[in-house]
């Protein structure tokens, strides 16, 4: 499974991180400038500011998020996203961020979903707890029954994406790959799984408003009970194949609770069935793709929140999934 980097904020990570931000900076009192004049009160000490891909998030208090763009690019990803959520807002029953806010200059403000996300955290206590990985894969079930059948393709045509930003193509992943590792058969098999994926054909049934990017690190889980209050970040929605929204719900050990427990929520309210090879490929595909990524990187510093060992250790697990069933 995916998780974020330790250093990042999880709540509002971007999915896809070969985009690079075009501005060097957004201090605090420029926010909290441009925040006054749209009527919300703060102090340049209360703000916490990160780079985001063609986008700043800035934290204010009261568990609100402003999302400032930093390009012309910037500008229409929020665009979209505000669209996505607000069709989210009207037609499912679970919790999205909500829109307070939307600027002339194309900045908005966000209730954000309340919660707690400790994707690592919940990551180790998933893997030792299945009933708890199964309670939390129920709750994803039940909210992708919602997503992927209350919008329609005519709800999203002509502005929303029919391609997935991740993984990234076969070209891109294989001249990176050479420059993480140096073993030329596990080169050779990721090399085939992606061409593999590649050629994956999905039918006008398959396809539904999807998230992108479901996981832990986009959940808000309430602290006392684990329960799950809602998801967060659609920067990576598209209508694309409803398969991607449960490509992350695999771990990288041999039990798939987390993923039956979505499935058993979400195939009876759906009428549609998931695949499950096709969910492992996708896994597999976006773990390499993830390896690659990391060109550059040292072994031992964390790329996206893994090691190159904790890397390869997702790759060769999800593999291993594919090729024994």
């Amino acid at each position: 499974m995916q998780a974020v980097a330790d250093d990042e904020d999880s709540r509002y990570r971007v999915p896809h991180p070969s985009m690079v931000n075009s501005v060097a900076s957004l201090t605090a009192e420029a926010a909290c400038a441009a925040l006054t004049r749209v009527g919300v009160a703060c102090s340049p000490k209360d703000l916490a500011i990160v780079a985001r891909d063609e986008r700043w998030a800035v934290w204010l208090p009261g568990e609100r998020v402003a999302w400032f763009p930093a390009s012309e690019w910037g500008i229409r990803r929020l665009g979209v996203e505000r669209q996505v959520l607000r069709l989210l807002a009207e037609r499912c029953s679970y919790r999205v961020p909500r829109i307070l806010i939307v600027s002339d200059s194309g900045f908005d403000v966000r209730q954000m979903v309340p919660g707690q996300c400790d994707p690592w955290g919940l990551f180790h206590r998933c893997q030792a707890d299945a009933s708890l990985a199964r309670r939390i894969g129920s709750s994803i079930g039940a909210m992708l029954a919602e997503q992927h059948s209350k919008i329609a393709e005519a709800d999203v045509a002509g502005w929303l994406s029919q391609r997935v930003v991740w993984p990234e193509p076969a070209h891109w992943i294989s001249g990176r790959l050479p420059e993480v590792v140096d073993d030329r058969d596990l080169i050779h098999t990721m090399e085939e799984v992606i061409a593999l994926y590649e050629t994956v054909s999905v039918e006008t049934k398959d396809r539904a408003l999807i998230h992108g990017d479901v996981g832990l690190h986009n959940l808000a889980i309430d602290p006392r009970t684990d329960t799950v209050n809602g998801i967060f970040d659609y920067d990576s929605a598209a209508w694309a194949d409803r398969h991607h929204d449960f490509r992350y719900l695999l771990f990288d050990v041999d039990r798939e609770d987390m993923l039956e427990a979505a499935l058993e929520a979400y195939e009876p309210a759906t009428g549609r069935q998931i695949r499950r090879d096709r969910v492992r490929l996708y896994n597999a595909a976006c773990a390499i793709s993830y390896l690659a990524f990391r060109m550059g990187t040292p072994p031992d510093q964390k790329s996206c929140g893994r090691t190159l060992a904790e890397d390869l250790r997702w790759v060769r697990t999800a593999i291993s999934k594919i090729t024994r069933r």
